[in-house]
């Protein structure tokens, strides 16, 4: 049941009670001024009656029936009322309702009870049933005096049907008015229920809107009422909420575009271990599935110090913290922290990975080792033979080869930390690039001048086929020709006597209609290098072939140091490799863009 018809209802049973409720008072206060009005009627006529009786009976000792009947039913017909004269030993003498022998035959009417109260009281009204015409009258009584001296007593009665009649009268204009009332009453309240209803049904159907998410949606306000400020009200709350909306909305895509782009990885967790939210981090570090909102931690990812540690923070309800090893990271350590969320029985996992840090540890110690290792040598050397020359008795031949070995390590010692120097520069960014226009032919001669002693020496061939129609690349020339000269000195190392190496170089795009890459390639026919090897030779220090390389009297910085002049240049290096068939490294420069 709709809130129109309840209201409807409720309307018309109100008029319903109402209605009821004024019949019953009219019908009782109808009732009660019919029977004074018709009691005063009564006591009108009688008194009338009275008068007029007083003035026309005859004598006492001279009444007969005939006469004073007469008389009796010439008053009863202008009165239209039932009027008795009766005597004062209570015969009736005359009455409108008998006549001659049943006038005579009507037994003593001195024991009524309206007689008696006329006689006793100076009037009698009493409401009952004739025993002479068995209906019910209202009887209305008074004595008849004549000079002071009681001769008799009138008495009108009305039948109580004219009573009843009127009463009835009445009481069914009431109902027809009450009936009038209610049809009014319910017209009225179908209007006044519509004109209540219909801003409520369009409040309805706004909330509905606004439940389904259009959260703009106002009501429209026509009136000044209760009603009114209820919808004035109303879309002022709405108004507020539509801004607290927007603020949380903005607070969560806030929120959601640092948790997307952070690089520690954020879980939620409930009570029972369950993940509720993971960030992308989180994501690729525990490799979680696609569908793991609702699953226990535990059940995807099986670390059994991240659930140790997880248990620890709901016993204790403080801030669990600890390094662990998660099985899916190549370089093993994160940093866990799990705080728990204050009165929500959940739980923030933060997970850092420290294995990039861990790693520049490892080749910060590499390093100094190396570091150490590559300073101890020559310098025990440079000290040995130092200390033979303070010997003046050391021939002049030997003073001469021990100088001379003294120059070559230190020769080498100044390499390095040149290469060094250089090396941290790059790494540093601190490079001001002298760039220019050139071609990678130009490089040509200066790499034969470099290398063909060497080449001659060792009866390698060195291929030099870049085409002349590549374009001119933007390079500082002095920094990148030791891209060319690390890379072939490095093949020169490993390629045995008789091999071949070979530059080439060639055009490359990232789509198809616009060229902006050169992609240049150093191959040789060496010894290849081990696969487990090929992500390591760009780090400093690292070498192969330790002994080779120390022997040919290398720093094991020179792969280093060609890929930071390449990433200065905006460029990339990689390499290829097979043991036994030779190694082949690419280094690509931009050519459209170029900063």
């Amino acid at each position: 049941m709709n809130i129109r018809t309840q209201l409807i209802l409720s309307y018309i049973g109100i008029v319903l009670l109402v209605l009821f409720s004024m019949g019953l008072y009219l019908r009782s206060a109808l009732k009660g001024v019919l029977d004074k009005r018709i009691t005063s009627e009564l006591e009108v006529q009688a008194a009338l009656t009275r008068e007029f009786l007083i003035e026309q009976l005859p004598k006492i000792d001279s009444f007969t029936h005939e006469e004073i009947d007469s008389l009796v039913d010439r008053l009863g017909e202008a009165g239209k009322v039932r009027l008795t004269f009766i005597g004062t030993d209570g015969t009736v003498w005359g009455d409108t309702e008998r006549e001659g022998g049943a006038l005579i035959a009507m037994d003593d009417h001195s024991t009524r009870r309206e007689v008696q109260d006329a006689k006793n009281f100076g009037s009698g009204m009493i409401d009952r049933v004739s025993m002479t015409t068995e209906t019910e009258y209202r009887y209305f009584a008074l004595p008849v005096e004549r000079n002071q001296k009681l001769i008799g007593f009138c008495r009108v009665a009305l039948p109580k049907e004219t009573i009843n009649s009127a009463l009835g009268n009445q009481q069914q204009m009431l109902l027809y008015a009450g009936i009038v009332g209610l049809i009014l009453a319910i017209l009225i309240g179908i209007f006044s229920t519509g004109a209540i209803v219909k801003p409520i049904k369009k409040l309805t159907q706004i909330t509905q809107s606004i439940a389904g998410g259009e959260i703009s949606s106002r009501v429209e306000v026509n009136t000044n009422n209760e009603l009114g400020q209820l919808l004035q009200n109303f879309n002022l709350m709405t108004d507020r909420v539509h801004e607290q909306i927007d603020k949380i909305s903005v607070e969560n895509q806030r929120l959601e575009t640092i948790l997307n782009n952070m690089n520690e990885g954020v879980l939620l967790v409930n009570g029972a271990s369950e993940i509720t939210y993971a960030n992308p981090a989180a994501v690729v570090m525990l490799n979680l599935p696609d569908m793991y909102v609702g699953r226990a931690l535990i059940e995807i990812n099986r670390i059994p110090e991240l659930q140790a540690l997880l248990l620890e923070a709901e016993q204790t309800d403080t801030v669990a913290y600890a390094e662990i090893r998660l099985g899916n990271l190549m370089e093993s350590e994160a940093e866990v922290t799990i705080v728990p969320v204050a009165a929500e029985s959940e739980y923030v996992i933060v997970i850092h990975d420290v294995s990039h840090v861990r790693k520049l540890e490892r080749i910060r110690a590499d390093f100094v080792a190396n570091v150490s290792h590559e300073l101890r040598t020559p310098l025990t050397t440079i000290h040995g033979y130092a200390e033979t020359l303070l010997n003046s008795s050391t021939k002049s031949k030997k003073r001469k080869e021990f100088i001379i070995k003294i120059l070559k390590h230190s020769a080498r010692l100044s390499r390095l930390v040149s290469d060094l120097l250089e090396l941290a520069r790059l790494e540093s960014g601190d490079v001001e690039l002298k760039r220019s226009q050139c071609h990678l032919n130009s490089f040509h001669e200066p790499i034969l001048d470099v290398f063909e002693p060497v080449l001659e020496e060792s009866g390698l061939v060195l291929n030099w086929d870049i085409p002349e129609s590549l374009p001119q690349v933007n390079v500082d020339h002095q920094l990148f020709m030791q891209v060319f000269v690390n890379l072939i000195d490095n093949a020169i190392k490993y390629t045995p006597d008789g091999g071949e190496i070979e530059v080439s170089a060639e055009l490359s795009s990232i789509n198809s209609d616009v060229v902006n890459e050169v992609v240049v390639h150093v191959k040789d026919t060496g010894i290849g290098i081990p696969l487990e090897s090929q992500s390591r030779v760009f780090e400093r220090f690292y070498r192969v072939d330790t002994g080779r390389a120390r022997k040919m009297g290398g720093t094991g910085l020179g792969l280093a140091i060609t890929k930071h002049i390449l990433l200065c240049h905006n460029g990339r290096i990689w390499l290829e490799s097979e043991l036994g068939q030779g190694t082949v490294f690419h280094f690509v420069l931009p050519i459209i863009g170029q900063v």
